[in-house]
């Protein structure tokens, strides 16, 4: 069983709000500092998101740097890898092809990834991976001792389809060392919160930043992705052993 551990991030009222805010921006900056984020795409519908984390995180604090890396694919695997990633967002709604030749040519893929890492890669990166095509790599980035983090983008409705994409994923992606989701939710008010979610299947702890949308301007997001990222870098690695894993209890930022 997982435990849940929630930071809600308010606007800050007080100078000691403002200095309490600042503080869990420093510290998360200090796990992160001397590494880079290496955000990974390797399919079009995804860059998007990946050129926005890389404007929120580089040089968010000293010595962190963020870069773009782009893995380049076959026509007919990042057609595959296209539709799988339609499937999981809910865009279309009938199953992938899922056939032993799409098996075999993941397969293929997946294992011969690791001159697409690249050199600039190091020990302690986070390597941010956008697309089901891009998550390939993870099995490589591990050897390479850096954090292999996927940013999943999957429909709220449950299908059929979607629990099948993603096991076909999970053979060929048993590396990865946390998985990103962001959320939102509107109250019985009408007002609404963002959230990024980090999940470390290893730690089995579900890390979760939160903020109202009436913090308004990008820093409540950009504050949000670095404590997120910092918590993987962490806990990730970190084993349950003999029962759950107990977080250290977090007292939310006001």
């Amino acid at each position: 069983m997982a435990s849940l551990v929630t930071e809600h991030l308010d606007a800050p009222g007080t100078a000691r709000d403002a200095h309490a805010l600042g503080a869990a921006g420093d510290r998360a900056g200090d796990l992160l500092a001397g590494r880079t984020v290496w955000c990974t795409t390797a399919l079009p519908g995804a860059r998007r998101s990946a050129h926005a984390l890389r404007a929120r995180m580089d040089s968010v604090a000293p010595g962190v740097v963020a870069a773009s890396l782009e893995v380049g694919a076959d026509a007919s695997l990042s057609r595959f890898a296209a539709h799988v990633e339609e499937v999981m967002a809910g865009v279309v709604p009938n199953d992938p092809a899922l056939g032993r030749a799409e098996h075999e040519l993941y397969a293929q893929s997946a294992s011969g990834t690791g001159e697409l890492v690249g050199a600039g890669v190091a020990a302690g990166d986070l390597v941010v991976v956008h697309d089901a095509l891009s998550a390939m790599l993870v099995r490589a980035v591990r050897e390479l001792g850096a954090h292999a983090v996927w940013r999943l983008r999957i429909g709220a409705t449950p299908r059929p389809s979607r629990a099948q994409a993603l096991e076909v994923l999970r053979r060929f992606t048993t590396s990865v060392d946390a998985y990103v989701m962001t959320w939102w939710e509107r109250d019985r008010h009408g007002d609404v919160t963002e959230g990024i979610s980090a999940v470390m299947p290893s730690a089995r702890i579900v890390a979760t930043k939160e903020f109202s949308t009436r913090f308004a301007g990008e820093r409540p997001r950009e504050l949000a992705w670095r404590m997120a990222l910092a918590e993987i870098v962490r806990t990730d690695r970190s084993e349950a052993v003999g029962g759950t894993l107990r977080p250290r209890p977090a007292v939310a930022t006001r």
